[in-house]
């Protein structure tokens, strides 16, 4: 689906799609989906060492979710060329979305404020002697994109800072927060007319040796994804530990393995690669 508005690069990639989905929705029917098919696809989904897992994990849970997901896949995302699915900046808003239109409200807000839930939740984490798994960070990461109707667009370079931070605030419980002031969010409101600021695209011929294709175009952008990922990374010589506490994931450090990147030089001890 193509957008005749740039603004829709105020939302955040989730967002863009879950407004796609309810588009969708409204201009064609949807598939039905039993009780018992829909508990079969959330098993599947409920492994949170998948991140495509984790993903539609959370689109079933939208409004209608199972049965756009099973209508229109599983997948679907609002990206382009020119912006490559980066988002403006930081901003703060509230979603009304109905049959005809999806009006979106700008914010100003206060890093001090939002953050008192992250906080709240990581010091319970702590004094249950939680570990920094997965799920405890995915929890913090729907603290950060939405509180209390409101949502937060939030930027690679913010969302990496906070995750490093979540990690050592579980490790010394006394790790500061790694914004203060006013976050920028501006009261801007746009609205998308589903009849007039949208459009379908045509459908790719899936016949023409698409897949070779896709393969090696996926391939390239996962390559130029790790290369601007790997910039991030401090040091040398790292336990798994330190390089969670730098924001990297399991997945992460596998991938930097696998692409001569890290060595492992013992078991949970990662060493830089000399060029």
């Amino acid at each position: 689906m193509a957008f005749a508005t740039d603004d829709i690069y105020r939302l955040g990639g989730r967002q863009r799609a879950k407004l796609q989905y309810h588009i969708l929705a409204q201009q064609f029917p949807l598939v039905h989906v039993a009780a018992e098919d829909k508990e079969d696809l959330e098993r599947f989904a409920a492994q949170p060492e998948t991140e495509a897992a984790q993903l539609w994990f959370a689109r079933m849970h939208w409004p209608q979710g199972h049965e756009k997901m099973v209508s229109f896949g599983q997948a679907l995302s609002v990206e382009d060329k020119a912006s490559g699915g980066r988002v403006k900046g930081l901003w703060c808003y509230k979603a009304e979305l109905d049959a005809t239109r999806a009006v979106y409200t700008g914010y100003t807000m206060m890093w001090e404020w939002w953050a008192v839930p992250l906080l709240q939740y990581l010091t319970e984490q702590r004094e249950a002697r939680a570990a920094a798994t997965p799920e405890v960070i995915q929890t913090v990461m729907r603290l950060l994109y939405y509180q209390d109707g409101l949502y937060l667009t939030v930027p690679g370079d913010v969302r990496r800072a906070i995750v490093k931070w979540a990690y050592q605030y579980l490790k010394d419980g006394t790790a500061p927060f790694p914004f203060a002031g006013d976050m920028g969010s501006d009261s801007y409101q746009f609205t998308v007319d589903f009849k007039r600021d949208t459009s379908l695209k045509e459908n790719v011929n899936i016949h023409a040796d698409m897949s070779k294709y896709n393969t090696a175009h996926n391939a390239e952008k996962a390559a130029r994804r790790t290369v601007k990922r790997f910039a991030d990374l401090t040091g040398d010589r790292w336990t798994t530990a330190e390089l969670h506490a730098q924001g990297f994931s399991d997945r992460n450090i596998r991938t930097f393995c696998k692409d001569g990147l890290i060595k492992k030089i013992y078991r949970g001890c990662y060493g830089r690669v000399s060029v």
